[in-house]
């Protein structure tokens, strides 16, 4: 089960996290060791083989594949999780967060180790990365750790939560310490952890708990498997476990490399949106075939103004959270204001500014986003569970402008003593969301900048 918690780690570097190990016993405390013998590592090892199943149950399955849930603490998010694992050594792993706005896919096909996400395309494994896969692959390790790991060292008894436990220690093949911890009672293994070193170049400290155990064809696996570290917590169950079904071995080969790997099959540059034109007061956007007449006395903005836009918004929005900062940087990535207006030019003293901005963000990457409406419900789970203060006025409504279907939220952020008022307009076109973001001073000053989207073409 450490193949579970690494893979989700991996998955939220995208966005979220570094590629490691995981690290394991949260509340690992150590203990005086008791005057008794302890265990030799190759007795733990035999015990533990024994009690996940034995040699003979493990010999008569060919395959498993699990579903589950993932729960993120902070910030606060669910997602799927799937894992197929095939005799004797291939693996796949594939987790979706937040409605599919998140997604990678980790395979070992025997040979070779592989990573995917939109976001940074295909990567092919390699040194220690690619040989912690390959023993993350191995489909009967818990028979096999003596063979797997022939340098553990048992070094004492000590507690993890109620549990007493024997901690067993060995290095990864990054050379950095890792951690087993052996139920001392059922000899399960029930906790790890690992260091490691995250893309940041910093020391990162993982603790994983493998916890409710059930019999699944002759053999013990964890329905619950909690990580922690200092950046991330989060918690997955598995409702679906099956067994000795057929896998084809394409389901673990590596993806083919392409330009395309991080774009969806198509895509080119012709697919990206233009920065539109603006003739006076009509602003004309040929990639969404849209044209829209904005209120003639405002401010255009340029580059500098929407680069800061986008960098205040961010920091807002994530604060001090590097799992939340790494998730917008993401998404900033994947997001262009089209067009930035302002009723006053900025820095005008004494005014509440009010604001038009026109974005496009690529959900090329997310499936499960079809709709304004899906988009819309996850800026208002991102919102909700930042430290802004923000009041979501009602669920996403649906709305036609120009025959296109929109979808619109509107948010109240409470900032010191002000308040101010957002409308967020959303269309999902040719998989990009098409956004208009109303920002005023009072919910009447709203209304009338959702007005001037009576003045929005599309071609036929």
């Amino acid at each position: 089960m450490n193949r579970i918690a690494r893979g989700f780690l991996v998955f939220c570097s995208l966005s979220f996290f570094s590629i490691v190990l995981p690290q394991a016993s949260a509340n690992a405390q150590g203990t005086a060791a008791k005057a008794e013998r302890l265990p030799t590592a190759a007795e733990i090892s035999e015990r533990y083989a024994k009690a996940s199943g034995g040699r003979e149950a493990w010999a008569k399955l060919s395959t498993l594949a699990l579903k589950g849930t993932i729960e993120v603490a902070s910030p606060q998010m669910s997602g799927t999780v799937e894992i197929l694992a095939k005799a004797p050594n291939k693996l796949l792993l594939n987790m979706s967060l937040l409605n599919g706005q998140f997604v990678r896919k980790q395979g070992y096909d025997g040979q070779n180790g592989w990573e995917l996400d939109p976001e940074s395309g295909l990567k092919r494994l390699a040194g220690a990365e690619l040989q912690q896969t390959k023993l993350d692959a191995v489909f009967d390790a818990d028979i096999r750790f003596a063979e797997l790991y022939p340098d553990m060292k048992v070094v004492g008894k000590t507690s993890v939560g109620s549990r007493e436990a024997y901690k067993v220690s060995t290095k990864g093949p990054d050379g950095k310490n890792k951690n087993f911890y052996f139920d001392a009672q059922t000899w399960l293994r029930i906790a790890e952890d690992a260091e490691t070193t995250g893309d940041d170049g910093k020391n990162l400290e993982l603790k994983s708990f493998f916890e409710d155990y059930r019999a699944v064809a002759g053999v013990q696996l964890p329905f619950r498997v909690r990580i922690t570290s200092s950046s991330i917590s989060f918690v997955m169950n598995f409702q679906e476990v099956k067994h000795n079904v057929p896998i084809e071995d394409s389901s673990f080969a590596v993806p083919v490399e392409s330009a395309a790997a991080s774009k969806p099959a198509g895509a080119t540059a012709a697919d990206t949106p233009d920065e539109g034109e603006t003739k006076g007061h009509i602003y004309v956007n040929k990639f969404f075939g849209m044209q829209y007449d904005f209120p003639e006395d405002w401010t255009i903005h340029g580059e500098e103004t929407k680069k800061r836009i986008m960098e205040v918004g961010k920091n807002a929005v994530s604060g001090d959270d590097p799992s939340r900062k790494a998730g917008m940087e993401s998404a900033v990535k994947h997001t262009q204001i089209l067009l930035s207006l302002f009723k006053y030019p900025l820095g005008t003293p004494n005014v509440l500014n009010q604001s038009i901005q026109v974005m496009a963000e690529d959900v090329r990457h997310a499936p499960g986003i079809q709709t304004g409406k899906d988009y819309l419900l996850n800026i208002q789970n991102v919102l909700k569970s930042s430290k802004m203060s923000v009041e979501v006025e009602g669920e996403p409504t649906e709305a036609d402008l120009g025959k296109h279907a929109f979808c619109h939220s509107e948010f109240v952020l409470h900032a010191g003593t002000k308040d101010v008022y957002e409308s967020f307009w959303v269309t999902i076109d040719k998989r990009f969301a098409l956004a208009f973001v109303f920002i005023a001073g009072s919910p009447e000053e709203r209304a009338q900048l959702v007005k001037t989207l009576d003045k929005v073409r599309f071609d036929k």
